[in-house]
């Protein structure tokens, strides 16, 4: 495939969030992706889940138990804003930490990388993968769906319960798919 010019427009660009992770979780669903390829992203995602969810814990014990808003709240409020003062300042950090998290900013770079590598794969039949997404679901739904699809190929009872990626054949016929296909396997 020729190098693209940076600034040429990508298939995913008008992709919402929701659109792009249901191409990534479409494509590692029929193969086009492998498992080296999302491993990376995975691992990112569990971070991005653990810092949202882990900096309120954090931050409300540190300005708790660190006496930070104790000068503040000493003399000008209540006994009970010792309480409320931490989370309140809890509560705004967090809004702030959604927003500016560097922990989803290298999800959402990952998420291009995959992206382009599935572009360089199989060029404008991506947009196949592309199926309309529910409104309920979130991209931690769909990143959940994916992590519980990468768990079932690798996990304690794959090729008990679930094919492994090594033997299981491609969900496409062969001339449409992209990796060379030898007896049950897929090699480079």
């Amino acid at each position: 495939m020729a190098k693209r010019h940076p600034n040429e427009f990508r298939i995913w660009e008008t992709y919402t969030p929701e659109e792009k992770s249901i191409t990534i979780l479409n494509a590692y669903k029929h193969r086009y992706l492998l498992p080296e390829d999302i491993k990376k992203f995975l691992w990112l995602d569990r971070l991005q889940v653990w810092s949202y969810w882990g900096f309120p814990a954090i931050s409300y014990a540190a300005l708790f138990y660190s006496g930070a808003l104790d000068s503040v709240v000493a003399y000008r409020l209540p006994y009970r804003a010792k309480y409320y003062a931490p989370a309140i300042v809890t509560g705004a950090l967090w809004l702030a930490w959604v927003n500016i998290s560097p922990f989803q900013a290298k999800l959402d770079h990952e998420k291009m990388n995959l992206l382009e590598l599935l572009e360089e794969r199989v060029n404008v039949k991506m947009k196949f993968f592309n199926d309309m997404v529910p409104r309920s679901y979130t991209t931690q739904e769909i990143h959940r769906q994916l992590r519980k699809l990468y768990n079932d190929r690798h996990g304690p009872f794959t090729n008990i319960l679930y094919a492994s990626d090594e033997y299981a054949t491609p969900l496409v016929d062969n001339a449409t798919y992209p990796f060379k296909y030898r007896r049950g396997k897929i090699v480079r």
